[in-house]
């Protein structure tokens, strides 16, 4: 009896065993199938992002109807194969005394060899653009029309340049210059500018037409601030931040945006073969005490405390 029950076990045994052994081959086939398709879709799918591809600003010049107006547009293009897409940012067009159209609208065209075809509709009239692109793949050139419609009374025409404009990665150095604040806390007009250095991280653009722009900034001997801290956006040239101090309440900006029917004043980046620069001055320089809190200690200047700065900027990103 007992030998019949060794039998009868070894046999389960032997059963599962081989159950086993189907099973884990089974799964090794599976597996390898698996993995030799999946090579196969991620070669032939994955997505490739074109030499277009990256922030561009757009200087329009409409030349009819008359008289010849400048425009900037700006924004974030991708290319995939031959087909382009993104979002740009189209200024408000001034119709009948009052501002109307403009704002962020979707771009789509094509590209074949150096011939570019694209459309930017902002929301009531669609602009049409054909031009050429360099063999560097880094500024095109071309003309524009628009359809009478919602934005222009009659048709309209122009033509147009684009710079593929430069990430703003990386360390700067640069200098903060024309201080009132400096001129008056040591009795020289100009004063010496202050010298800064600091670092820029730029952010995807995630489909919209700009991206978002992080940094810090140190200052030497500067009374307003030692250490700050930068956050804004940045589209086509256009770049505006706002700063703040260490405790997070914010002193400044860096540029200012525009409001409805107003332009803003940006810092301004440019790339060329001494590397990226950012500059602005004026409204578009470095202002601080003007979003609620006045970060400079209190000087008396004509019987008025001055706690507040305007200074002009110029950063060369490494």
């Amino acid at each position: 009896m007992s030998g019949r029950l060794h039998v009868i076990e070894d046999h389960h045994k032997f059963v599962a065993l081989d159950r086993t052994a189907r099973f884990v081959a089974a799964m090794t086939v599976f597996l390898f199938l698996f993995i030799l398709s999946g090579c196969g879709s991620g070669s032939s799918n994955a997505p490739s992002n074109g030499p277009l591809s990256g922030n561009w600003q757009l200087n329009l010049v409409q030349n009819y109807p008359h008289p010849p107006t400048q425009l900037s547009v700006s924004g974030f293009l991708v290319q995939s194969s031959n087909s382009l897409n993104g979002t740009f940012q189209v200024p408000a067009i001034a119709l009948g005394g009052t501002t109307e159209c403009g704002g962020p609208g979707p771009l789509t065209g094509t590209i074949s060899g150096t011939n570019v075809t694209f459309s930017i509709n902002p929301g009531g009239t669609t602009l049409s653009f054909t031009g050429a692109l360099s063999s560097d793949n880094a500024s095109m050139t071309g003309s524009y029309q628009a359809l009478a419609g919602a934005c222009f009374i009659t048709p309209t025409t122009g033509t147009w340049t684009a710079s593929l404009i430069p990430p703003l990665n990386g360390s700067f150095t640069g200098t903060l210059s024309d201080s009132p604040y400096m001129a008056a806390l040591t009795g020289v007009d100009p004063p010496a500018p202050i010298t800064v250095s600091g670092s820029f991280a730029q952010s995807a653009s995630a489909g919209g037409s700009s991206a978002t722009i992080t940094g810090t900034i140190t200052a030497v001997g500067y009374p307003c601030f030692t250490n700050a801290y930068l956050s804004g956006t940045i589209s086509g040239q256009n770049v505006y931040l706002d700063v703040f101090n260490y405790n997070g309440l914010q002193i400044g900006t860096l540029g200012v945006p525009g409001l409805p029917g107003v332009a803003g004043t940006p810092a301004i980046v440019a790339g060329g073969s001494e590397g990226i620069t950012l500059t602005g001055s004026g409204q578009g320089g470095l202002s601080l005490g003007n979003a609620g809190t006045s970060p400079c200690p209190a000087l008396q200047e004509n019987g008025i405390s001055l706690t507040s700065d305007t200074t002009s900027v110029a950063f060369n990103i490494q």
